[in-house]
């Protein structure tokens, strides 16, 4: 019998305390650093991987009705570059992790097309700055509760739990 995805990491997490971390001699204090990244790395995906396609999901779709948001508030030309990316990812499996970070790219290429515009020539209407603006502060929060393990937010006390942003 195999061994839990849990405890593969639990295990890889414990060779590297219990066996890298002591061989490293004093005076190899980068060595020493990447250890200790590896373990809190690990440690975080231990705690992410069972919902990191639920996540994913999550982004792919706040990209999708970005997108859609942005398309009602650009001009004609911009819409339709807009409305044609939507159409590319529009039978994404929301299984796959590869194919819903691909869709995210791909939606966002087109939105980073039309924020950057014609070299700055181009530029948005209030309406889409509202949009992008709404959106950031939604992934913002996200990418916030997301890495609420790496003990850093000041606020991370004060953050929902996860489920509410998945």
């Amino acid at each position: 019998m195999l061994p839990s995805v849990d405890v593969r990491f639990r295990n890889m997490m414990k060779a590297m305390q219990e066996v890298v971390a002591p061989a490293i001699p004093a005076d190899q204090k980068l060595a020493q650093e990447q250890v200790r990244l590896i373990v809190g790395h690990l440690t975080m995906l231990k705690d992410q991987w069972k919902d990191a396609v639920r996540y994913e999901a999550g982004s792919f779709r706040m990209m999708r009705e970005l997108t859609e948001a942005l398309a009602s508030e650009v001009d004609d030309e911009q819409a339709a570059g807009l409305r044609a990316a939507l159409a590319q990812v529009a039978d994404i499996d929301i299984y796959d992790i590869d194919a819903l970070n691909a869709g995210i790219c791909a939606v966002g290429a087109a939105v980073d097309k039309v924020i950057l515009g014609e070299e700055g020539s181009k530029p948005l209407p209030r309406g889409a700055w509202d949009v992008i603006l709404a959106y950031g502060e939604k992934d913002a929060l996200r990418s916030r509760v997301w890495f609420k393990g790496n003990g850093i937010d000041p606020d991370r006390d004060k953050l929902p739990p996860l489920e509410t942003v998945l």
